[in-house]
C-alpha cells in the first residue's frame, strides 16, 4: 500500500472519529469528549516524553500521567459539582505534583534537575495545553457548543488552504529552520481558511441544524458575525503557530514524527499539534466573550 492510499484510509478514519465524538457529545452527553480529551492527552504526553527522552534527560512520565489523572478528577469535581473554575483547579494539581517531584528528586539519585524540567514541560506541553479544550466543553451554551465546532472546523480548513495555497502559489519560505516546506502564501492561506470557517460557522449557527448541536449566537447584532469570523481567525493564527511548534521541537530532537500510530500521518501529536493551541485560544476569546 503506497503512502498515499495510506493517508487517504486513515485520514478518513481520523475524520469518522471527529465526527463520531463531536455528534456524541453536543447531542447525547458531555463526557464523550472528556474521554477522547483525556484519551488525546494521554497519548500525546507519551509521545512527547519519548521525543524529548530520545536527545534529553527523560521526563519522569508516571508523574506525567499520574497528575493528567488526579488533574482531571479536580476538574470535573470544581466544575461540575462546585461550579468553579476547573482550569484553575487542575493548574494547581500540576503545581503540587511539580513540588513533589522537585522534593522527590533530591532524594531520588536516578532522578536529576533536568528530568524534573523535562517533565514539566511535558506537564505544560500537551497536557495543561489540552485541557484548555476540555475548558470549552464545560462552558455553558451556546459557547460549549461553538467553541468545538470552531475548532474542528478552523484546525483542518486552516491545513486545506494553506497546502494548496502555498503548493501553488509557492513564494517565500515562511520559517525554512524550522519548517522547510511552509511558505508566506501558505500561511496566508491558512487564515483565509480559517476566517472561512468562522463565517460558515456563522450561518449554521443561524439554521434549524445548528440550534440541534446546541450553537447561538456569541453576542448581539453585526459583532456576532464579527466575533465568529475573529475567532476563526485567531484560532488560524494560533493553529500555525502550534504546527511551528511541533516541528521546532520534532527538528530540536531529530525524528520526522513523534510516532508511527496513525499510518501515513505520524503520530497523534503530528494531528493535533495545531489543535493545541487553537484550543487555549479559543477557551481564552471565549471566556472575555462571557465575561463581558
Amino acid at each position: 500500500m503506497n503512502n498515499l492510499k495510506k493517508r487517504l484510509i486513515t485520514g478518513s478514519l481520523i475524520f469518522a472519529v471527529f465526527v463520531g465524538v463531536i455528534l456524541l457529545t453536543l447531542l447525547v452527553h458531555w463526557v464523550f469528549f472528556d474521554v477522547f480529551v483525556l484519551a488525546l492527552a494521554t497519548i500525546a504526553a507519551i509521545e512527547v516524553s519519548n521525543a524529548i527522552g530520545s536527545k534529553f534527560p527523560k521526563p519522569v512520565l508516571p508523574i506525567a500521567l499520574v497528575t493528567l489523572v488526579l488533574g482531571y478528577a479536580g476538574f470535573v469535581v470544581s466544575q461540575e459539582v462546585w461550579d468553579i473554575g476547573g482550569i484553575t483547579t487542575f493548574f494547581s494539581v500540576v503545581l503540587v505534583m511539580s513540588l513533589i517531584l522537585v522534593f522527590v528528586s533530591v532524594f531520588h539519585k536516578d532522578i536529576g534537575t533536568n528530568n524534573v524540567v523535562s517533565t514539566m514541560f511535558v506537564l505544560i506541553y500537551p497536557i495543561c495545553a489540552l485541557m484548555y479544550m476540555m475548558g470549552f466543553n464545560h462552558m455553558h451554551e451556546p459557547y460549549r457548543a461553538n467553541a468545538i465546532l470552531m475548532l474542528f472546523a478552523v484546525s483542518p480548513l486552516t491545513d486545506t488552504f494553506a497546502y494548496f495555497v502555498g503548493s501553488t502559489l509557492k513564494g517565500k519560505k515562511l520559517c525554512p529552520k524550522i519548517s522547510p516546506n511552509k511558505t508566506v502564501s501558505g500561511a496566508i492561506g491558512g487564515l483565509i481558511g480559517g476566517v472561512l470557517a468562522g463565517t460558515l460557522l456563522f450561518f449554521l449557527s443561524k439554521t434549524g441544524v445548528g440550534a440541534a448541536l446546541g450553537m447561538g449566537p456569541l453576542s448581539n447584532g453585526a459583532s456576532n458575525c464579527i466575533n465568529f469570523i475573529c475567532v476563526g481567525l485567531a484560532c488560524s493564527v494560533a493553529t500555525q503557530v502550534g504546527d511551528l511548534l511541533a516541528s521546532y521541537i520534532k527538528r530540536l530532537v531529530g525524528i520526522k514524527d513523534y510516532s508511527n500510530l496513525l499510518p501515513g500521518h505520524g503520530g497523534i501529536m503530528d494531528r493535533i499539534d495545531g489543535m493545541i493551541v487553537g484550543a487555549v485560544v479559543i477557551f481564552l476569546y471565549f471566556s472575555i466573550l462571557m465575561a463581558i
